[in-house]
């Protein structure tokens, strides 16, 4: 991807992590990111948790990764219970926050404690 070089350093982090050059969707993700107080690379880092599809690909992949041992030990009939919407809605929304990509569909999570 060809940058200009007249862009700032989180200008060009925004540009990598959201896969675009167009000036103004950088600008849209910007403004994004700065509502929730991030302002720098850094803070974009650190806050970062990936871009899923959904909501409940984001849950089922942090409880995969957090919570593997507690899932395996239960019941399948329970493992496949499991309503990762729900649990978006209940517990991880008060943690994160998503910037909805309208061209690709797809949302980016980021951690609100950075």
């Amino acid at each position: 991807m060809l940058l200009s070089p007249s862009m700032t350093d989180f200008q060009q982090r925004v540009s990598e992590l959201f896969d675009t050059i167009d000036p103004d969707r950088i600008e849209f993700f910007i403004k994004e990111l700065e509502d929730w107080g991030i302002y720098s690379e850094e803070q974009l880092d650190d806050s970062y948790y990936g871009c899923y599809p959904s909501t409940e690909g984001f849950v089922e992949d942090l409880c995969e990764d957090c919570y593997s041992d507690v899932i395996a030990s239960m019941p399948t009939f329970m493992q496949t219970a499991l309503d990762y919407e729900l649990m978006w809605h209940q517990s991880f929304q008060h943690d994160f926050f998503t910037i909805y990509d309208r061209n690709s569909g797809d949302y980016y999570f980021f951690n609100r404690n950075f």
